[in-house]
């Protein structure tokens, strides 16, 4: 198999993507995106990468139960996809992207899951 020659080694780089809006929040020392979602919605992250070879990607998360139990396809795959989120699964994740060539290049996205309470409140004749 022939090389192109302008095909050069490459150290990764990465960049997430998501539907929906996303905010830039400051924090003490540094800023973090954030991205806020209702409970019960489908969450899509996707993480694009660049490098050659081509960089194997990783999802982790912090915050909440340990690895959240995704789904092993997803773990891996570019896009993560979790349907009907629940606030549990809230904290950072982590797109990891290695190739052996340099460092590994991360970014994070921290994911707020919000839940929506429909109350009703019966207020009686009285008043009470």
């Amino acid at each position: 198999m022939k090389r192109d020659p302008y095909m050069h080694n490459s150290p990764p780089s990465v960049r997430i993507i998501h539907s929906g809006h996303a905010c830039n929040v400051e924090e003490e020392r540094h800023t973090e995106r954030v991205y806020t979602i209702r409970e019960g919605e489908t969450l899509e992250l996707t993480c694009l990468v660049t490098g050659h070879p081509r960089p194997q990607i990783r999802w982790t998360k912090t915050a909440g139960s340990v690895s959240d139990r995704f789904q092993d396809s997803s773990v891996f795959n570019e896009t993560l996809h979790i349907a009907k989120i629940q606030r549990t699964q809230g904290g950072r994740y982590y797109c990891k992207a290695e190739n052996g060539l340099g460092s590994p290049a991360i970014k994070s996205i921290r994911v707020d899951v919000y839940c929506e309470y429909h109350t009703r409140l019966n207020i009686g004749h009285d008043g009470t």
